[in-house]
């Protein structure tokens, strides 16, 4: 393994031609005890390829789409480096073509799913010399699976239409917005993100509450009326179903959990600027 580098976290955007399915590259140097025994992933409806190395063999994963809290602690401390790729909630159907409910919530080894992936990626993981040139080698790959678009231009509609309600929208009326039956809707959900439309809608709300907090922590009374909650009392109850603990608990254990969409933001924006 040659790659190195002196920060922690080293974050890049891929190249524009695939920002629809590409969020954003991850290379992690992870340092003694520096993710906590506690350490749970928060549910975002987005797949990632996980490389990591552990001084002897690459571990290759592929992570379905996050639909609930995924606990995972200090796993990430015995690695020297692990390489993220964190897809777009359609990034994964683009890549494997597969129903995406098979996958949802599943961490699967890379190779059972897509052999040539796997081999193209730890080649690319094995042989980068910096993490510049690791970012390269990967927009390189990953083209070779975006050039031909498979997702559906109604599921690229939908999905911006929730993201811009910032998840507020009812299924009949986006349903309506993109000129298809609600079961047909959810059928498509299904099978290029892997949850239905409702579900997907309520994590887009919630990471949205995520970003608030985030950012400025708040009264949850009146951030529940800001993201579109009946009373404060759904917003709870909503809020404990997703994350496994309330706001309150979140706001006081927040280094415990993974939520870092303002900060990565940030450094893509600047990056691209």
């Amino acid at each position: 393994m040659r790659i190195h580098s002196d920060k922690a976290f080293n974050i890049s955007p891929p190249h524009s031609l695939l920002d629809q399915y590409v969020l954003f590259y991850n290379i992690v140097f992870p340092k003694q005890n520096m993710f906590v025994e506690h350490y749970t992933l928060m549910p975002d409806a987005c797949g990632t390829l996980s490389l990591a190395y552990n001084g002897k063999d690459i571990l290759a994963e592929l992570w379905g789409a996050s639909v609930t809290p995924t606990l995972l602690g200090a796993e990430p401390n015995q690695y020297q480096v692990m390489l993220l790729i964190q897809l777009s909630p359609c990034g994964l159907y683009q890549i494997t073509h597969c129903h995406q409910a098979e996958f949802a919530d599943k961490r699967m080894p890379l190779k059972d799913v897509d052999k040539e992936l796997f081999n193209s990626l730890c080649r690319a993981f094995e042989t980068a010399n910096n993490v510049t040139e690791l970012f390269s080698m990967c927009d390189k790959i990953l083209y070779n699976y975006m050039a031909y678009c498979v997702v559906s231009d109604a599921l690229f509609f939908a999905t911006k239409t929730i993201s811009d309600h910032q998840g507020q929208i009812l299924v009949a009326e986006l349903a309506k917005k993109v000129g298809y039956s609600q079961r047909h809707l959810n059928r498509l959900f299904l099978m290029q993100i892997g949850m239905n439309v409702k579900s997907y809608t309520r994590l887009v709300r919630f990471n949205d509450v995520l970003r608030h907090i985030q950012k400025s922590p708040c009264f949850f009374a009146a951030l529940s009326q800001q993201t579109g909650y009946f009373d404060q009392a759904h917003f709870d109850k909503d809020f404990k179903a997703i994350s496994g603990v309330t706001p309150e608990n979140y706001l006081k254990y927040m280094s415990d959990f993974y939520y870092d969409a303002t900060e990565v933001s940030t450094i893509l924006s600047s990056r691209r600027g």
